[in-house]
């Protein structure tokens, strides 16, 4: 499945991701005012992509244990389904909607019964993240691969999308020309563009194939004392 993203590795194709980055805005005013809602087609399309890019990382780990690029597959498996469970609400998205008030607008649905647990356990996940990062030192998988191939401009849709998404939700004092029902559309179409171009960040970092550390390195040793003996 890793395939699915590879084709994003060449210019030109990183290129198209950066247009389609900048025609969000005026497409965003075409699409259906449904497709941006709760459970709607742009949300469900991200799911997807994220499910994939978490099935993309458990097969790397698979075949490339006991590989650091295994290990950065396995890092990187759990924040996938974070960002799905998030974009799904923990749930809540799938539950019907109990109501409206007076404005005519949703009523949220009710907490489901797991979910006093989902921030606890991010915190302890994003712990374990920390911890399996230095462990392990994948931090050399990324840096080796934007050596050899930077992918810069995966990287600038990706962050272009995060701010657009921040910017259509109207923190950090920024704000979209848009009504509340187009700039929730424009929102998903450009998170959905972000979690592509991380995707495919993914593959083309996860193609660098670098070893385990030995028993002297696991813990920071430097590599070049092995190269002087």
């Amino acid at each position: 499945m890793g395939r699915l993203f590879l084709w994003a590795k060449t210019r030109p194709a990183q290129w198209a991701l950066l247009a389609a980055l900048v025609a969000c805005y005026p497409v965003s005013l075409l699409l259906p005012l449904s497709w941006g809602r709760e459970a709607g087609v742009l949300e469900n399309l991200q799911v997807f992509v994220l499910l994939s890019g978490f099935v993309v990382a458990v097969v790397v780990f698979m075949r490339r244990r006991p590989e650091r690029t295994a290990m950065l597959a396995l890092w990187a498996a759990p924040v996938w389904l974070l960002l799905a469970g998030r974009e799904l609400s923990w749930g809540r998205a799938w539950r019907a909607v109990p109501g409206f008030d007076a404005a005519g607008r949703a009523l949220p649905p009710e907490p489901l019964w797991f979910q006093p647990l989902v921030w606890p356990g991010a915190v302890l996940l994003i712990g374990w993240l920390v911890y399996s990062a230095w462990r392990y030192r994948i931090d050399e998988v990324v840096r080796l691969a934007f050596v050899r191939s930077a992918p810069w401009l995966l990287l600038f849709v990706a962050l272009g999308a995060a701010v657009g998404s921040t910017c259509a939700e109207g923190h950090m004092s920024c704000h979209i020309d848009l009504v509340a029902s187009r700039a929730q559309v424009f929102e998903e179409l450009v998170e959905l563009l972000a979690y592509v171009a991380l995707c495919s960040l993914q593959a083309v970092v996860l193609r660098h194939r670098v070893p385990a550390l030995g028993p002297r390195h696991e813990h920071g040793v430097d590599a070049r004392a092995k190269q002087v003996r």
